[in-house]
């Protein structure tokens, strides 16, 4: 039975060969939101394999000692993130901090260092865009299914949504396919329930009495096309015939992953 792997170990699941590791590279997720704190994860690669991983599978692949910090590269203020215990991740250990928030407009620079390892990246957390409105309507195909579009106007920018529902998890997940380019003015997005390693029944759509919480993110454009590679690991990658053979684009400089700034703006809805 295939198994998809969690946001942290996608980084490198762009490759040709399987199954894969590579003990001699750092796997780093990260992101600030615009007044929100650094969040930073640091493994190893997970072997992509047949086989069924569990979290103590997982575990063997935590760096709980890494040394982690994030510049703001406006104001010079640097930040050593703390490692903690945090259930609401998979894995469930976070580098953050409690005195730094990201700022709009700011550039923030990431540098992780474990033994031998040493990973960096610069990212910039772009102005937020509103949405205009959230929209909910019953599925043409699956009449007890339903979808929400939302609306906004920003055709120069980059965007991405996330997504977690009410009771299932307290982590935005990221909604497959609602990126959006510049060169994609339609201004209407079909948010699709976030992906979700526990979710393994994974369906696109909302339920009769859900609340679903959206995050809307304007981004740089390499973190778009991060995103926009993390969709074809999670759809078409799952096809025998399509396999994505392609490294993911990153701004990581000696690691896998990504460290993105999120211009952030936040929606509820009910499906009534």
């Amino acid at each position: 039975m295939k198994k998809l792997l969690p946001l942290i170990f996608l980084a490198v699941a762009c490759t040709t060969t399987y199954p894969y590791r590579d003990s001699d590279r750092l796997v780093v997720e990260g992101w600030i939101d615009s007044d929100g704190a650094p969040v930073v994860m640091v493994t190893s690669p997970v072997a992509a394999t047949e086989q069924e991983l569990f979290p103590e599978d997982l575990a063997q692949h935590l760096y709980y000692k890494a040394y982690v910090t994030v510049k703001d590269e406006n104001t010079g203020e640097e930040v050593e993130l703390s490692a903690r215990k945090d259930t609401r991740y998979l894995p469930p250990l976070i580098y953050t901090t409690d005195v730094m928030k990201g700022v709009a407009g700011h550039s923030y620079s990431l540098k992780v260092m474990y033994g031998n390892h040493v990973a960096k990246a610069t990212t910039r957390i772009p102005e937020p865009v509103p949405l205009d409105k959230v929209e909910v309507t019953k599925s043409v195909q699956h009449d007890t299914m339903y979808v929400v579009t939302a609306y906004f106007n920003d055709p120069e920018g980059y965007h991405r949504f996330f997504t977690k529902v009410e009771g299932q998890g307290e982590m935005y997940y990221p909604s497959l396919l609602s990126g959006q380019a510049a060169s994609n003015r339609a201004g209407a997005v079909s948010v699709m329930r976030g992906w979700a390693l526990s979710n393994v029944k994974w369906k696109p759509l909302y339920r009769l009495g859900e609340t679903v919480h959206i995050k809307f993110c304007t981004v740089e454009e390499i973190i778009w096309s991060y995103w926009d590679c993390f969709d074809a690991v999670s759809t078409i990658s799952t096809i025998g015939l399509f396999p994505v053979t392609s490294n993911p684009p990153t701004n990581m400089q000696g690691a896998y992953g990504y460290w993105a700034g999120y211009g952030a703006t936040y929606a509820t809805v009910t499906i009534k």
